[in-house]
């Protein structure tokens, strides 16, 4: 029966999420956001996505995806127009300007396939995304290279064969987003001094990276012991209520609370003026004796 039951949640997946690139590819200008959204759908386990987690995603992080959807359009769809559409430069130029297409092509497919990684699992800006989603490429050689050719073979099926280009909506956006997942991994192990099974082990005990991947500020403490001067937080919270417990027994000692330092103030004059009251009366009480 389990197995029955993943066939089938595999089975709605594909029949939605290739309905859904595919609506969006057609309009051209929701394709970007589409992809980042369903990054984030397969950046969750099987039994933990929702198809909601698609326009969640979205929602969450539009800002750069309007700034990042301007940059693709420019960047993939005018080089792909020029090339296969726009061929009519003089011959002189012609080579130059194709060339340019090219290399502005294959920059676009690199960001098409690291950024929205980095926008599911990252909360930055536009110029922030630009240089995180190039350096995505250095967390593994080998995968970057494979999601590129994807994207790049998912552009030519859609001038040569777009029939068959159906079937790719699906599994491609799936396997880019865990192969990329992994070059994300890598690179943030990496800078925090740990292994990629360490890094994923404390993601899913302690829950210590947000829902854009970003760190919380929080301490996170790797060690299985804490050094003897390392205070926790329940011991700085008893300590910050023995400070409270102290302040209030040393105001509640007079039977005043001093609230300000006028009050302090006042208090203090008020108990000179009794003082000197009392030697007043002692002093007159001797003379007359």
């Amino acid at each position: 029966m389990k197995g029955l039951r993943v066939i089938g949640d595999y089975a709605a997946e594909f029949l939605v999420i290739t309905l859904l690139v595919a609506v969006s590819a057609l309009s051209v200008i929701f394709l970007v956001p589409v992809l980042v959204g369903v990054t984030g759908y397969f950046s969750k386990e099987l039994d933990a996505r929702r198809f909601k987690d698609i326009f969640t995603t979205i929602g969450k992080n539009w800002k750069v995806i309007v700034f990042y959807t301007i940059f693709q359009l420019i960047i993939i769809v005018v080089p792909v127009l020029n090339i296969y559409f726009f061929n009519t430069h003089p011959e002189k130029t012609n080579n130059f300007v194709l060339a340019i297409s090219v290399i502005a092509l294959l920059f676009g497919t690199i960001y098409l396939a690291t950024s929205p990684t980095v926008i599911v699992n990252m909360n930055v800006k536009f110029r922030q995304l630009l240089y995180n989603g190039f350096m995505m490429l250095f967390g593994s050689l080998w995968r970057s290279i494979i999601s590129v050719l994807l994207l790049l073979g998912i552009v030519a099926l859609t001038l040569t064969y777009p029939y068959v280009l159906v079937l790719t909506l699906y599994i491609v956006p799936m396997i880019i987003s865990k192969l990329m997942k992994e070059n994300f991994y890598k690179l943030k192990a990496k800078a925090l001094n740990l292994s990629v099974e360490q890094l994923k082990r404390k993601e899913k005990e302690d829950d210590y990276l947000d829902e854009k991947g970003a760190v919380k500020p929080v301490d996170i403490h790797f060690e299985e012991t804490a050094s003897p001067t390392e205070k926790t937080d329940g011991d700085g919270a008893m300590s910050e209520d023995v400070d409270k417990t102290d302040v209030e027994e040393q105001n509640d000692s007079d039977g005043v609370i001093a609230e300000s330092s006028e009050d302090i103030a006042k208090v203090d004059g008020g108990e000179q003026n009794e003082v000197t009251a009392s030697n007043a009366e002692s002093s007159d009480s001797t003379q007359n004796e």
